[in-house]
């Protein structure tokens, strides 16, 4: 049986595991309400099961992404880039942390959604990091679509941060990233991830460096990320 806390518990538990998340090397945490990801858009638009019947709450957390980094997003070496390793250790530091320090146990969730993990974007809105802008990005105000996400599921219940209230910074932009795209996925007014993919071919076909094969050698395309003047 799980057991619903008291308000003011869930506060104090929420303040102190994103504190803890701060510490660990996230750049950005806030908690979400289980029951309000499993009717986010994302996970109501796909029949994969994405989170355990038992989770309660979700911490999400955001690593940023700095421009002057592109190393952090190449692909290749240990099987992923450098950002989402970082934040994988990251998440492992608050999971060991938040059950020594904190008494309550964390599973990190995995990037598929089928594989034990989430949609992280609806995760992070509903945990107050940001808002999902005209590109499909997550647009935070502190660091715009430069950040890379990961998450922590728990089966105890916390109190979710507030979402963000009036942030709506793509309703004055001229769509800079829709323009950025080589492969015009916004054409038709909405993100098409079949021409996005085809980029993505052609970057892999381009590695940075083909003698380096066991290297970071592949950067995928982040014109619309860039181009996006939030943060």
């Amino acid at each position: 049986m799980i057991r619903t806390k008291p308000l003011s518990c869930q506060a104090m538990d929420t303040r102190r595991l994103i504190e803890l998340a701060l510490r660990s090397g996230a750049s950005l945490a806030g908690v979400a309400d289980a029951d309000a990801l499993r009717d986010s858009p994302s996970h109501v638009a796909t029949s994969q099961r994405t989170l355990s019947e038992t989770a309660r709450s979700v911490l999400v957390l955001a690593l940023h992404h700095p421009m002057g980094r592109p190393e952090l997003d190449h692909w290749g070496g240990e099987g992923d880039t450098r950002g989402n390793l970082a934040s994988v250790r990251a998440a492992e530091t608050i999971a060991r942390l938040a059950e020594s320090d904190l008494g309550i146990r964390a599973v990190p969730l995995g990037y598929q959604p089928g594989d034990q993990g989430t949609f992280l974007k609806d995760a992070a809105v509903l945990a107050g990091l940001g808002v999902i802008g005209k590109s499909n990005l997550l647009i935070t105000p502190e660091f715009g679509t430069r950040v890379r996400l990961k998450a922590l599921a728990f089966e105890v219940e916390l109190r979710p941060t507030e979402i963000q209230a009036g942030f709506d910074p793509c309703s004055t932009c001229a769509t800079l990233c829709w323009s950025a795209c080589p492969q015009g996925a916004f054409a038709s007014g909405r993100y098409e991830r079949e021409k996005c993919r085809i980029q993505m071919k052609i970057d892999e076909a381009t590695p940075l460096d083909p003698a380096d094969p066991g290297g970071y050698n592949i950067a995928y395309c982040r014109l619309c990320e860039t181009a996006c003047p939030v943060g």
